[in-house]
């Protein structure tokens, strides 16, 4: 799709191309979804069926050990469809395995609709970054379970793809890991595994932002978008270290004229403390590296909350 690089056609372009929906389950406490990433490699061909099936198309997705994510065009009621198909088929996929009622605890989730241009930039970002946020050994762009690799990546046409056409009954099943040999037209595997750029449109994600240099301050610069969207979807904002850093300058910076916290005086130490807490929900540890603060004094502005004692 040609790139729009008028902010007004872009506006248009959303208007026209919608209905979108953010689809998200909350993350589970205790258990995990995925054990594997045979697991989640079988997911990913449950997504494609599933988008095929309800007639829906996926714009970006992550799948996390605990919870998912889906940013979906589509009427509401095919993206309700699309969730059922996927959590039934990934259901009976770990009953087979002897994992029965892994999603059981999982609350039914209701697709939100997205209604601006700019609060689908600020989820699709969302989503993207979601795994970066959680896991340290990753970003971006090398999680394989998520989209954020597909986005305006020259080497995508360079991947040595096999049309999933061309399988094997036999190949088929053990795709599926089911009797449903019904694939997706167009879609492909890598290395045996099925491509997401297959069925994953993200050329009308592309298109969404002015030029790539728009996409990435959305995914990496744009923190209180980030703070925003989780609020909205009901979960707790969780900053990475140097997120948190690069905060905690541009406030000293601005609000206290400085180059760094080593040069605040501790009243202006708490004051940037209690920004970073409430503002940018901050962990006690992330406040104490970036404030200057003693640990114990950031506890005792910002007491943790007892763990509750386990009854014999």
């Amino acid at each position: 799709m040609k790139q729009i690089r008028n902010e007004w056609e872009l506006e248009r372009l959303f208007q026209e191309s919608g209905p979108f929906f953010h689809i998200h389950t909350k993350p589970l406490e205790t258990d995990v979804i995925f054990m594997n990433d045979e697991e989640r490699a079988v997911a990913m061909v449950y997504i494609a069926i599933a988008a095929m099936l309800a007639g829906v198309d996926v714009l970006a997705y992550a799948l996390m050990s605990n919870h998912f994510h889906f940013i979906l065009r589509g009427q509401e009621c095919r993206c309700k469809d699309f969730y059922a198909r996927f959590a039934k088929m990934l259901g009976l996929y770990f009953s087979r395995h002897g994992r029965i009622g892994v999603l059981d605890a999982i609350e039914k989730p209701v697709p939100t609709p997205i209604t601006t241009l700019k609060q689908l930039r600020d989820e699709i970002a969302y989503v993207i970054r979601n795994p970066f946020v959680v896991r340290k050994d990753v970003n971006p762009f090398a999680y394989t379970w998520c989209s954020g690799f597909l986005y305006f990546n020259p080497l995508l046409s360079m991947l040595p793809q096999r049309p999933a056409s061309a399988l094997t009954l036999r190949e088929k099943r053990a795709l599926t890991h089911s009797r449903n040999l019904s694939l997706p037209m167009g879609l492909t595997l890598v290395n045996g595994m099925v491509f997401p750029g297959s069925f994953v449109n993200y050329r009308l994600v592309e298109s969404m932002f002015t030029d790539c240099r728009q996409y990435m301050f959305w995914v990496f610069k744009n923190v209180e978008a980030l703070v925003e969207t989780a609020l909205r979807l009901g979960e707790k904002p969780s900053l990475p270290d140097d997120d948190i850093l690069s905060i905690s300058l541009q406030i000293c910076k601005k609000e206290f004229g400085v180059k760094g916290p080593s040069y605040l005086t501790e009243t202006q130490k708490y004051a940037l403390a209690k920004k970073l807490k409430y503002d940018y929900y901050a962990s006690n540890g992330q406040i104490a590296r970036f404030t200057g603060l003693l640990p114990k004094a950031v506890d005792a502005l910002f007491p943790l909350a007892a763990k509750p004692s386990s009854s014999k």
